[in-house]
This record gives structure tokens, C-alpha cells and sequence, in this order.
């Protein structure tokens, strides 16, 4: 059966967006897709409907990013808003592909992986044909494995006081999403994701069960409420996620994983001392060598987590010794 394909785009690219389509063409010929787009629709339909009910029903959307697309209140606000909901529950699949040179690493598309693989956008490839038949080989890898499942949490723990909290803390992963894109940086702006934060914090108990999931998201939002549960819960498995969070996202959502590492020095169990010292010290060498560059904050508490952790790992040899 085919994937339903809906593309996500400015009208400034319409040129782009049907030289991407005749490129694409062999993949509809095979039956593999059915492409959609609002140049589709009917006259006298009301195009929001048909839209959403698009962009509900797809099962792959190819956002063709540009200034023009980022600038759109319709692409990057609404469509794209539906578009990461339904990625979330890994419902779709979302392909980003470059166009023309824009600020996407400022955007929420920095967490998913842009074609071309080299972020090279295709207006600037010295030829355009070799540009669309990469990324048409790309949709092709997509489109030849099976459609994407939504996930689904056990029935038991569906309930309607559970879908409340899941719901909200969605709403405050996109909120923190819309006061990172669109507040310059200062004070006023760390204190209203500060002010998330907490929270996204205080649902960290109830929240508990959505970890996994929120781990596995290209949200950084959603990456952003894991770790205010792993604040509260320290649990071993997730050291390698903080880790990663540590030398790969955004210095607000980094700070707050640094802390969550400092934060388990005091309450892991004691049999995880190795894998958290472990951690701690590979966080230190991906800050040194992260994009972001040297932070001061960041490297202060995962030196004096590294501290305390020794103390505490030398109490317990003391401890241990004591008894032997």
C-alpha cells in the first residue's frame, strides 16, 4: 500500500517543491507513494480542513525548509505543530530537506537528521538533478520499509488523570520550544525557561512513565522534560542519554543535564558509583569539545559532582574495609 506523502512548503518554492516531485516520480509510478499538497485542493474547500486532515492521515511529511518556510506562521507554526505531535508518538515520518540557506539549526528541526546529509542546501549544489536524486534516494530508503506505528502506552496506565499529565507536559515542552525560538537571549529569557523547567519538574512523579518516550523524541523540549524526571528519579540506565544531552543540545537543556549527573551522586544506588563516575567524567571531555564551546557553570558542577562522587567512593571503601 502506498505511503502517503504530504509536502510541507512556502509557495516562494513551488518551483523547487515540482522538480523534487518529477524526481520522486518513480517511486509514484511503483505504487510506493501518493504525494498531496495544497495545490490539491478543490475549489470551494475550505483548505484548513483539508489540510489538517492531510496532515493527520499521512504517513510521511517532507518539510522543504527555506527563510521563506521558517518566516511562515501557517508551515513552521501550524503545520509543523501537528507534524511534531504526530512524530512524537512516532506516528509518521518527518523529512526535512534543505532548500536554500536558512537558520535551521536555530530551529526545532536541529534535532532530526536534514537531507542532503551534509546540510548542504540543494540551491547551492554546483547541480541541482544531482541535489533532488539524493534526496529522492532518501525518501526512496524510507518509503521501501514498512509505514510507521504509533506507540502506544500499556492500557493500564491510560487513564484519564494519566493522559492530563502527559498532555501537559507536552504543553510545556512546547512552550519552552517557543521561548527558545523566539526571545533573544537575556535574562528575561532564561528565567521563563527556568520557570518550565520547574514545572515540567514537579509532574517528574507522575510523568515517570513517559521517560523512555520523551528520551527517544527529536524534541528538545520533550528531551528537556526527561531530564527534569531524571533530576528526581537517578536512574543508571539513563547516564549514557544525560551524556549525550551534555555534548549535543542547546547550553539551557545541557545545564540542567550536568545538574541532573550532580544530582545522582547523592542519590544513586551505590552499585552504580562506577557507570555515574563513568559518565561524569565523559560528560567533562564532550563539554571540552562541544560546538558550544567552554562553559564555566557547566564544568564547575561536573567537577564538583566528580568530587563528591570520589568522597563518597572512598567512604565507602572505608565502610567496606571496616566490615571485611
Amino acid at each position: 500500500m502506498a505511503w502517503q506523502l504530504f509536502y510541507s512548503y512556502s509557495h516562494v518554492d513551488e518551483g523547487l517543491r515540482n522538480q523534487l516531485a518529477k524526481y520522486l516520480a518513480p517511486l509514484r509510478q511503483k505504487g510506493l507513494i501518493a504525494e498531496w499538497h495544497d495545490r490539491s485542493i478543490e475549489a470551494g474547500s475550505d483548505w484548513s480542513v483539508e489540510i489538517s486532515d492531510k496532515l493527520s492521515t499521512s504517513d510521511i511529511i517532507v518539510a522543504l525548509l527555506s527563510p521563506d518556510f521558517l518566516a511562515s506562521e501557517y508551515c513552521f507554526g501550524i503545520e509543523m505543530e501537528q507534524a511534531f505531535a504526530r512524530l512524537k508518538k512516532r506516528e509518521v515520518k518527518l523529512v526535512p530537506v534543505l532548500l536554500r540557506p536558512c537558520m535551521w539549526e536555530e530551529s526545532r528541526f536541529s534535532a532530526i537528521q536534514i537531507i542532503p546529509r551534509d546540510s548542504k542546501p540543494i540551491a547551492s549544489w554546483q547541480s541541482i538533478d544531482e541535489a533532488m536524486k539524493t534526496v529522492a534516494m532518501e525518501i526512496r530508503d524510507i518509503v521501501s520499509e514498512a509505514k510507521p506505528l504509533p506507540f502506544q502506552l500499556p492500557t493500564e496506565i491510560e487513564s484519564v488523570s494519566f493522559k492530563l499529565v502527559r498532555e501537559q507536559l507536552h504543553s510545556y515542552a512546547r512552550l519552552y520550544e517557543r521561548i527558545r525560538q523566539r526571545l533573544r537571549p537575556s535574562d528575561l529569557r532564561t528565567k521563563r525557561m527556568e520557570d518550565v523547567f520547574e514545572k515540567m519538574r514537579a509532574l517528574a512523579v507522575a510523568s515517570y512513565p513517559l521517560l523512555e518516550d520523551l528520551k527517544r523524541s527529536p524534541s528538545p523540549g520533550d528531551r528537556l522534560a526527561a531530564v527534569s524526571i531524571l533530576q528526581v528519579f537517578a536512574d543508571e540506565r539513563s547516564l549514557p542519554f544525560l551524556v549525550d544531552i551534555i555534548g549535543s543540545q542547546k547550553p539551557f537543556v545541557g545545564y540542567h543535564a550536568v545538574k541532573a549527573l550532580r544530582i545522582a551522586v547523592g542519590s544513586i544506588d551505590t552499585s552504580s558509583y562506577s557507570q555515574l563516575l563513568a559518565a561524569i567524567q565523559t560528560a567533562q571531555l564532550r563539554l571540552e569539545t562541544a560546538a558550544a564551546g567552554f562553559d564555566c557553570d557547566r564544568q564547575t558542577i561536573l567537577r564538583l559532582a566528580e568530587q563528591e562522587l570520589n568522597a563518597a567512593l572512598v567512604a565507602q571503601s572505608e565502610e567496606t574495609a571496616r566490615y571485611d
